[in-house]
């Protein structure tokens, strides 16, 4: 099926204020840790990255299963550059026992298995098929839709969508201090 080409989605459409944008987008509640038991707040979560990205994926999808090796040795290639790129991984599995064994060879967070948001984003996004990745900013706008298809690029997509983020930036009014 044709997907939805990215679309930018402004604060005031996300029901944003102020630095809020982020769990505007995402909610409140807390994530999995990578661990898979513990649950990590989105602050904690999110830290000072520029960027965070949302996975969508299952474990009976095989071309998730390709992808998500990708994606690992991509971020892992990040972090040896000293990028975090915290990912959040939106399982479409159906079972927690499925759920489990595939967040298990995931080097990121998750929603808890069945949380409502998955789908909300899913929604949100346009997120068609899977897998899927959506890149949004540290305010929650979202950078990059279907940027599963940029993984290939190595180091060069973050930076892309980096440059991305830093465009949507409002420039502040003469005079104003630099953020």
């Amino acid at each position: 099926p044709e997907k939805a080409p990215p679309a930018s989605i402004s604060a005031a459409a996300m029901g944003a204020s102020g630095n809020g944008g982020l769990e505007a987008v995402l909610g409140s509640e807390p994530f999995l840790a990578k661990d898979g038991k513990a649950s990590v707040e989105l602050a904690a979560l999110a830290k000072d990255a520029p960027l965070l990205a949302l996975y969508f994926s299952a474990h009976w999808c095989g071309p998730c299963r390709q992808f998500t090796p990708k994606l690992a040795a991509f971020v892992e290639v990040l972090h040896e550059d000293g990028i975090d790129l915290p990912i959040i991984f939106g399982s479409s599995d159906k079972d927690q026992a499925s759920f489990d064994d595939y967040f298990a060879s995931m080097p990121w967070y998750a929603f808890p298995h069945g949380d409502k948001r998955i789908e909300a984003l899913k929604s949100k996004y346009s997120a068609t098929g899977i897998p899927w990745l959506v890149v949004l900013d540290a305010k929650g706008n979202l950078i990059m839709n279907e940027a599963d298809m940029d993984v290939p690029q190595g180091p060069q997509a973050y930076q892309k969508w980096l440059q991305a983020a830093k465009k949507m930036r409002p420039a502040a009014p003469a005079g104003a201090p630099a953020a």
